[in-house]
């Protein structure tokens, strides 16, 4: 059933959208340190004032800005995951999502990231592992369910699903933010090929 939302619900959740996405511009144009709230007002086309009425402050903004595009690269995942496909493509399509995501806001998420997570700094990464750790524990959950049905179906041979799970997507984030120092990365299917190529050649029935 349909839920039926309010003008205003319409309106807001509209203005929320623009001034995200004008967010995820001005940074990765100007920097984190340069990017103002002026400026990412101007962007989105919008009075300063509109944005406080969201957003408590910079930090804030930045912060849900990130989540809210992680949000999008998940739904884009759960749709590879869940498509009538078989294993191989799903981990095709999994692999060109996230890459594709990555590369699209390469800037920004590099840059949300050096800020938030330096790596001098470890014990700040596990803080943030941490603070994810649900929505990551339901994430690996969901892609051993795909391989466990995957063995079900006799795609792959037998393996601890949840083991494999945690190795490719640790995998395939570790050649990502590889990709976001790079200065010159290469192509996103020959990646995507690596990945996938690695996973399965590992996966596939032997004789």
């Amino acid at each position: 059933m349909a839920i039926h939302r309010s003008k205003e619900e319409v309106v807001q959740e509209f203005r929320i959208r623009s001034i995200q996405e004008a967010t995820l511009r001005v940074i990765s144009r100007k920097g984190m340190a340069a990017a103002t709230m002026q400026e990412i007002a101007e962007e989105a086309g919008v009075a300063k004032g509109t944005i406080y009425l969201y957003f408590r402050d910079r930090d804030e903004l930045v912060e849900k800005t990130f989540d809210t595009a992680m949000d999008q690269l998940m739904v884009e995942i759960d749709r590879a995951l869940d498509a009538d496909t078989p294993f191989e493509q799903k981990i095709r399509d999994v692999m060109s999502a996230k890459l594709a995501f990555f590369s699209a806001n390469r800037e920004f998420i590099r840059l949300y990231l050096a800020a938030k997570m330096p790596e001098s700094i470890p014990e700040r990464q596990r803080q943030k592992k941490k603070n994810c750790h649900p929505q990551y524990r339901t994430r690996i959950d969901k892609f051993a369910t795909v391989i466990e049905q995957a063995i079900d179906r006799g795609e792959i041979r037998p393996l601890d699903a949840k083991r494999l799970a945690l190795f490719i997507i640790e995998g395939s984030t570790a050649i990502i933010l590889e990709r976001l120092t790079e200065e010159s990365s290469p192509a996103e299917e020959a990646d995507v090929d690596l990945i996938a190529g690695l996973i399965l050649d590992g996966v596939r029935k032997r004789s």
